[in-house]
């Protein structure tokens, strides 16, 4: 009786199971990425800010944390002014001059200055990373099904790693 396929089989099953923690990092890693794509992609459709540096500091982690059986992937944007527009701020004053079409910051303007939101109000937040975020999560299931299966299938077919 030759049982060499079954063999080779069980090989292949140990050596997938072997590699599940650098699978699943990956996969983590590529959930990171397709999180921050969605809030550049945010960013981009509501024309959040003029210059486009909120919309390209969005980044990603590179290595997944493991916690228990679940995994983490760091998603930021670490810009002074991201967190007032990720969540909102008070109304307030900011002391400068308009230059053209762009406004000049200067502490001691006599010149006057100009009113950020109304007055006494409250500027609502963009919640883009937030909203990324749930994105993400409601195609998740699908979309790392379908990574996995094709991993799976790779490795079964001798692909080897991806």
């Amino acid at each position: 009786m030759d049982n060499s396929e079954l063999l080779a089989f069980q090989n292949q099953i140990q050596a997938l199971k072997d590699d599940i923690p650098e699978i699943m990092d990956s996969l983590a890693v590529g959930e990171g990425r397709y999180a921050r794509d969605q809030a550049r992609k945010i960013c981009k459709e509501e024309n959040i800010v003029n210059t486009g540096d909120y919309r390209r500091n969005f980044k990603s982690g590179t290595k997944a944390i493991r916690a228990g059986n679940s995994y983490k992937i760091d998603v930021f944007n670490n810009l002074d002014y991201a967190k007032p527009l990720e969540y909102g701020f008070r109304s307030h004053f900011v002391p400068g001059h308009w230059e053209g079409n762009s406004f000049k910051y200067q502490r001691n303007d006599p010149d006057g200055g100009m009113y950020v939101g109304p007055a006494g109000g409250y500027v609502r937040g963009h919640f883009t990373l937030r909203r990324a975020i749930r994105r993400t999560k409601t195609t998740q299931a699908a979309r790392l099904n379908r990574k996995m299966d094709r991993i799976i299938r790779q490795r079964m077919n001798g692909g080897g790693t991806e």
